[in-house]
């Protein structure tokens, strides 16, 4: 018996457009939409998410994720034009660990400015981990061939 989904907070605001969620959004077709943040991060915060509910990234089917890319790249050009900066952070949360909070895959597009909020996600990173559950990572090497646990870690993740 295949257990069916609950519907996520995001499938029920496409489905169902209410209150003034059409006001949120800045592009649509067949496969994505895009709107602001409810709760932006700041001004410009915009989220893509496919209309297909999947939780993870590597969950999408190939016409979704590369129509999520091809949202990601228009939308961002207009956020650069309307918050007038070109810095800006493009992130996926994915699975609760992770800090995911809704559980349907979407990205952010986060306007960034100098000391607009606290710090870049590779600080916060560094500052708050626990060596025990995730251990800094040394840099990869400069030259020469991948060996070992690194050459099976990038093995494993080659398409």
């Amino acid at each position: 018996r295949i257990r069916k989904m609950a519907q996520s907070l995001f499938s029920m605001l496409i489905e169902k457009r209410p209150g003034n969620f059409a006001e949120q959004i800045v592009y649509e077709n067949d496969l994505v939409v895009a709107f602001l943040d409810k709760f932006p991060m700041v001004p410009g915060h915009t989220l893509v998410v496919p209309k297909k509910q999947v939780e993870k990234m590597h969950e999408l089917d190939g016409e979704t994720a590369a129509a999520m890319g091809v949202a990601v790249a228009m939308v961002s050009a207009k956020v650069v034009e309307a918050t007038g900066t070109d810095q800006y952070n493009i992130m996926v949360n994915n699975g609760a660990d992770a800090g995911q909070e809704v559980m349907h895959v979407h990205m952010h597009i986060i306007p960034r400015r100098a000391g607009d909020y606290s710090a870049s996600w590779i600080k916060s990173i560094s500052q708050t981990r626990v060596e025990e559950v995730n251990p800094k990572c040394d840099k990869l090497p400069d030259a020469g061939e991948f060996e070992g646990a690194l050459k099976t870690l990038r093995d494993a993740i080659r398409v």
